[in-house]
């Protein structure tokens, strides 16, 4: 019999113990994680869109659903921003510039179709090239020193090899001829809307992705490759 006032016993099965709090930074939680993605990506396609000077952190909070704040919270500054754009957009460029084959004709027009194949689905790329590339700013310099010297100098040490191996010719600038296949690559697609208003032309479409790869194919093969008939 329990005498009065003393505790009641407890069964083991039912006794709880209580472990100190510990304060540890927790992850990031997945809203937030995920609104920093949706700020990012606006972002990629306003700067691509609108350029540098057209885009503010303020429309693209609207655009988002966030306010202006939050924009400073993930990213600092506008120009931190653009870098964290520019740097997801390019993530990817370096292995596009090393093409697979066992020839130089065949690393050169595998290297142009996953080119195509790239910028038809982040078309972003090119139009941010074409905006910063278009008079001297920090900005050009980044994206020169970060990811478009390293790999245009790739492909122009490919171009120059094939000339000395006489594979092919050597009447054109491989500098020049970089540029025409980056032209001629990625133009359709980053004018869409051009496109589809004065041709009648789904540049979005697979059906016109693979005819511009057939087409770049086609060009390098009879206008710079020396082993053709008739050269």
């Amino acid at each position: 019999m329990r005498r009065h006032g003393s505790p009641a016993h407890v069964p083991a099965s039912r006794r709880t113990s209580r472990k100190p709090a510990t304060s540890r930074r927790s992850a990031p939680a997945p809203a937030e994680k995920d609104g920093r993605e949706r700020i990012l990506a606006v972002a990629i396609r306003s700067f691509s869109e609108q350029g540098y000077e057209g885009t503010t952190t303020a429309g693209i909070a609207r655009e988002v659903g966030v306010t202006q704040p939050l924009v400073h919270h993930h990213f600092g500054s506008k120009e931190a921003l653009w870098r964290a754009a520019v740097d997801e957009l390019f993530a990817d460029v370096g292995p596009l510039t090393t093409g697979v084959g066992d020839t130089p004709e065949e690393q050169l027009l595998d290297g142009a179709e996953r080119f195509v194949r790239f910028v038809s689905a982040r078309p972003e790329v090119t139009r941010v090239i074409a905006r910063e590339g278009a008079a001297p700013s920090p900005r050009l310099t980044y994206l020169v020193d970060r990811y478009l010297r390293p790999a245009f100098g790739t492909v122009v040490e490919a171009l120059r090899a094939g000339q000395r191996s006489g594979a092919f010719s050597a009447e054109f600038r491989p500098e020049l001829v970089l540029m025409l296949m980056l032209g001629a690559g990625s133009h359709p697609f980053d004018v869409t809307a051009l496109m589809r208003e004065s041709l009648g032309i789904d540049a979005t479409s697979v059906r016109t992705r693979d005819e511009v790869i057939d087409l770049l194919r086609a060009m390098l093969s009879r206008g710079l490759f020396r082993n053709r008939k008739g050269r």
